[in-house]
């Protein structure tokens, strides 16, 4: 945490993008000049693809690459949080006078936010865990930060492995998950090049070749570029910025314009919804603990009121195209069957045009599939926030959910893991000790809550569905009436001209059109609206909370309740992100395999 409480150096209205550094302290003075120039060209290239929104670097403030890195980001305008794996003035012990006087000039840059890490693990009595650790252990400490926080790693490595714990190779190969605490193997690295047609994994990281103080001289040590894992010590290389990762920083750079654009005009409502609020006014809540849950509310409320800003929209645009539909197939059917007027036939025209050309300005905008997109993120924000309430967070990986579901294949949702990502648990994780009366406060804020929308939504579409199928019958008999009376009447329905001199027959015919192009619209405008896929997910989603409200009613163990919950926030997510799917399947191809 930073001096002020706040988590790692996001404003409340902003998703940053952070960038995580390792690299070794022994840099070749020689190769500063050529890293520094390196260093600079990959943040510009980033700040390039996020104009909109905060690009911070996160670094351990070692010597060497630690500190020109940071040096670099705050002399282009970045900010950089220090992440001290020791205490300062234990962290003095490992620099040099110089270089520690450089890093206290750069703690104390007014865009630097001073972080110091503490371990986890238990102490014994009457002893500071800290104090007695190896010093090997806090620098792993480091890298375990740096790999669950930051969203792409900039490495200034030699290339050469290394079994030393927190070590740039360690934290290298298990940022791109080639290294666990149980293979600290010192096997030579291989590299190979990327295929063209291939995508990597989501884990990428940034090589800038270094030469190191003693090192071999008057090799080249070869360009920087992007690494992504292969198999075990096997790493792949991208000359380029991978496109999958292109992508997903122009999307987070959209998530944040947009909000910012349309919260300035004033476009998404004076009040957006809140999770804190949802709270019980009594529920004790760890103190390290606010800050992350407000942080978590916070991008909650910009998703959710992003989701319902374009939903509306697409709504409308659906009404819109369900109201064209129906004029023109009414224009053409009365031209056709009551009044040949060429007057019809301007009405259709203009229909079909207004409706072509409003589509050709619309298509780009992609409304829907920001509805579907921002709605994912605020579910998924949602399932995080109460399950960090109960303390269950650690048990739900959402991230690996969104990859189990498949969703983050399509396009357009695979930056939400960046989000997701700088919302993980504070730094001093130690501090959220969790109170059991959090968790009854969580069945009546989460639970009972959702459990009642769900049943509301689940009552008014199945009473919706059955006015809908009285009215089919209703337009059916309609239509046997008619058939019926043209039957009856036979050739007399052409010589009776009860209405301005039209033949009857025609009238009937007319007449038995209508009913059959309403039902026609209607089944269009309930399938362009998914009706029937969001009763599905509703009843399936009923079904879960109601499920785990009548296992924590017979629960009584604290740990048993949060397995509960756990539980319960991993079958919700999977079952947003299957309806999502469907949805999106509904206007768009298939996602990329």
């Amino acid at each position: 945490m930073n001096s002020t409480g706040e988590p790692l150096g996001t404003a409340a209205s902003d998703a940053p993008f952070i960038i995580g550094v390792s690299g070794h302290r022994d840099l070749d003075p020689g190769d500063a000049q050529r890293l520094r120039a390196a260093v600079g060209e990959f943040l510009r290239e980033i700040r390039a693809s996020l104009p909109d929104t905060q690009i911070r670097v996160m670094a351990g403030m070692a010597s060497g690459a630690d500190l020109l890195v940071a040096r670099t980001a705050l002399d282009l305008g970045m900010g950089v949080d220090a992440v001290l794996p020791l205490p300062l003035p234990r962290y003095a012990a490992d620099f040099e006078p110089d270089a520690f006087r450089e890093l206290e000039s750069l703690l104390a840059r007014p865009n630097v936010q001073r972080i110091e890490l503490s371990l986890t693990a238990p102490a014994e009595a009457g002893r500071n865990p800290d104090a007695g650790a190896p010093r090997e252990a806090h620098y792993l400490n480091l890298t375990r930060t740096l790999i669950r926080t930051c969203h792409v790693l900039l490495a200034l490595w030699d290339g050469e492995p290394s079994v030393a714990p927190g070590g740039t190779a360690d934290t290298l190969l298990r940022y791109l998950g080639l290294r666990s605490d149980g293979s600290p193997q010192d096997r030579p690295v291989l590299f190979s090049d990327a295929p063209a047609e291939q995508d990597p994994d989501s884990r990428l990281v940034y090589w800038i070749p270094t030469t190191r103080r003693g090192g071999s001289q008057g090799a080249s040590p070869g360009r920087p570029c992007y690494l992504s894992g292969l198999g075990d010590d096997v790493l792949q290389r991208w000359a380029a910025m991978p496109r999958p990762l292109h992508e997903q920083l122009l999307e987070l750079d959209t998530y944040n314009r947009e909000y910012h654009r349309l919260a300035g005009r004033g476009a998404l409502g004076a009040v957006t919804d809140s999770l804190m609020r949802s709270l019980p006014g009594e529920m004790p809540l760890p103190g390290a603990a606010r800050p992350w849950l407000e942080q978590i509310d916070a991008q909650y409320g910009k998703a959710d009121a992003l989701a319902l800003h374009f939903q509306r929209r697409s709504d409308r645009l659906f009404v819109f195209f369900t109201v064209t539909t129906f004029l023109m197939g009414f224009a053409y059917l009365a031209y056709d069957k009551f009044v040949a007027n060429r007057v019809l036939l301007f009405v259709y025209l203009l229909v079909l045009l207004s409706g072509f050309g409003l589509y050709l300005l619309l298509n780009d905008r992609h409304w829907f599939g920001k509805h579907l997109m921002y709605r994912a993120l605020a579910e998924t924000l949602r399932a995080k926030f109460y399950l960090a309430v109960a303390g269950a967070d650690a048990l739900v990986d959402a991230e690996e959910i969104i990859s189990l579901s498949g969703i983050n294949r399509f396009h357009g949702f695979g930056w939400i893991a960046h989000v997701l990502t700088t919302l993980g648990r504070p730094l001093d994780s130690a501090a959220l000790e969790v109170h059991d009366p959090c968790l009854d406060g969580i069945e009546a804020a989460w639970i009972e809550s959702q459990r009642q929308y769900f049943a509301r939504k689940v009552e008014r579409l199945e009473r919706g569905g059955r006015r809908t199928r009285w009215l089919k019958r209703f337009l059916f008999a309609i239509i046997l009436l008619v058939i019926a009376s043209l039957v009856l009447l036979g050739h007399s329905a052409e010589q009776a001209h009860p209405v301005f001199g039209i033949p009857l027959g025609r009238t009937l015919t007319f007449v038995l059109g209508l009913p059959a192009l309403v039902l026609g619209v209607w089944e269009l405008h309930q399938n362009k609206m998914a009706t029937r896929e969001l009763l599905w997910q509703y009843r399936h989603q009923l079904d879960h909370f109601s499920r785990a409200r009548a296992k924590l009613v017979q629960t009584a163990s604290a740990a048993r309740r949060r397995n509960v919950l756990a539980r319960l926030g991993k079958d919700s997510l999977m079952e947003s992100y299957l309806w999502t799917i469907h949805r999106y399947h509904r206007e768009h191809e298939p996602g990329r395999a």
